[in-house]
C-alpha cells in the first residue's frame, strides 16, 4: 500500500456502507474493517476541509467503533500542526472488530506526516465517493 490513508468502500445496504480503511507510515501500517451510517463521509470530509486554519488548529474524527461489544472495527485520526509553519501530521489508531482495547493484537497506531493541499484533495475525494460503488475510493498521501 502507499504511504498514508486509504478509504475503500467494500459493501453497503440501504443503511450502512462497509468501509475498509488501510493507513501506512512506510514503517507500520493496517487495515481494519467498519460500518457507517449513511452520509458519514461526507460529514467527515466536510470537517476536514481547509484544514488546518491555523498553526494550533486540529481535528479528531471517529469512524466506526472502539466499543468491542458492537460489530466492526473502527478509526480514530487526530489531524494537527507540527510547528509553526503550520506543517501537518495525522495520528491514526485502527482497530479490528476482535480487538477489545488498543495495544493488543488487532489493533495499530502510527503517524503519517501530510501536507495541507493533501488534506484538502482527499476531502474531495471523500466527497466524491459513491456510497453504492464497491470499490470506490479515496487516498490521503503522506508527505514523506
Amino acid at each position: 500500500m502507499k504511504s498514508g490513508i486509504e478509504f475503500k468502500i467494500v459493501w453497503f445496504d440501504q443503511d450502512v456502507v462497509e468501509l475498509r480503511v488501510s493507513s501506512s507510515n512506510d514503517r507500520f501500517s493496517g487495515q481494519a474493517s467498519l460500518y457507517l451510517g449513511r452520509g458519514r463521509l461526507c460529514a467527515m470530509a466536510d470537517r476536514l476541509q481547509g484544514f488546518p486554519s491555523n498553526s494550533t488548529d486540529y481535528c479528531d474524527l471517529e469512524l466506526g467503533t472502539f466499543n468491542p461489544n458492537h460489530a466492526g472495527g473502527g478509526v480514530q485520526m487526530h489531524f494537527y500542526c507540527l510547528d509553526m509553519a503550520g506543517h501537518a501530521a495525522v495520528d491514526v489508531k485502527l482497530r479490528l472488530d476482535a480487538c477489545k482495547t488498543m495495544g493488543e493484537v488487532g489493533s495499530v497506531a502510527l503517524r503519517i506526516p501530510v501536507e495541507a493541499a493533501a488534506i484538502d484533495s482527499f476531502a474531495i475525494q471523500v466527497r466524491a465517493m459513491d456510497e453504492e460503488q464497491i470499490g470506490a475510493t479515496a487516498h490521503l498521501e503522506s508527505a514523506d
